[in-house]
């Protein structure tokens, strides 16, 4: 696949995913749909492939705006309590999600390892090198992102 400028990535996302499903509601409120500038294109191209070419099933990201509880699993602001905590407490947390080039996914018609098996048999789709978070410490959802150390040349990075 051929790589996209940011305008066009955004424009595919945007047939399968609305940016309430990227952010938290927080960072809806105060952005609204400027928030699309907040990710890394990298990790939106990524996230196209993965919905059109490789796992060809729906994925949900944060479920907040539709009554779900889920609002961090996409790109978590720094007064979230996940991120607030790790600062109170002196820790450094330099997360993917916080930089928007991460999100964790579920899907109703597959499981997280049914996924992970699937990328990795279908990695020359993948538009860039990403990490994946492993089943032990993912167990019920996809984590990948797009945080790969620079010139490393592997397409997947398993991590716990």
């Amino acid at each position: 696949m051929e790589t996209m400028n940011s305008g066009d990535v955004i424009e595919r996302c945007k047939k399968y995913f609305g940016i309430k499903e990227l952010v938290s509601e927080k960072v809806y409120k105060e952005h609204g749909e400027n928030a699309w500038n907040f990710f890394d294109s990298r990790l939106l191209e990524t996230l196209i492939v993965l919905r059109e070419d490789i796992l060809k099933v729906p994925l949900v990201i944060n479920d907040w705006s539709f009554g779900g509880k889920n609002q961090q699993r996409g790109l978590r602001e720094n007064i979230s309590q996940i991120v607030s905590s790790k600062t109170r407490n002196g820790i450094l947390y330099l997360s993917s999600h916080t930089m928007g080039r991460a999100f964790d996914c579920v899907s109703a018609k597959m499981s997280a390892t049914e996924m992970r098996r699937l990328i990795v048999l279908n990695a020359n789709k993948l538009p860039y090198p990403i990490r994946i978070e492993s089943g032990s410490s993912a167990p019920t959802w996809l984590h990948f992102d797009v945080s790969v150390p620079y010139g490393y040349q592997y397409r997947i990075t398993t991590f716990s």
